[in-house]
């Protein structure tokens, strides 16, 4: 998986990139594995993906990229903790973020 990646370089998304591993025989449990297994406390291949997919999706509209992959990880645990800034959990007021009664 890694070399078909290193192969697409930043020229492809992620739909991109399952098709082509979907072309290498890859099944989406085995994508799935490798996207999100995390490697000595590092970022997943997804956070990395997703943070160079931001980037130039705020460059291409004139803003400046600064998405990190550590950044993708920490909303990425804030969502699944249900803490995000912003997250209203139970019917009660968005935790942090801009609330307006």
């Amino acid at each position: 998986m890694l070399a078909v990646v290193e192969r697409a370089g930043g020229d492809v998304g992620i739909a991109g990139l399952v098709d082509l591993f979907i072309a290498e025989g890859l099944t989406r449990e085995r994508v799935d594995l490798v996207l999100d297994a995390e490697v000595d406390g590092q970022p997943t291949l997804r956070d990395r993906l997703t943070s160079n997919l931001t980037n130039s999706l705020m460059r291409g509209l004139g803003m400046p990229g600064r998405q990190s992959p550590e950044d993708v990880r920490r909303v990425r645990e804030a969502m699944k903790a249900g803490a995000g800034a912003g997250t209203s959990i139970g019917g009660e007021p968005p935790q942090g973020g801009i609330h307006q009664p």
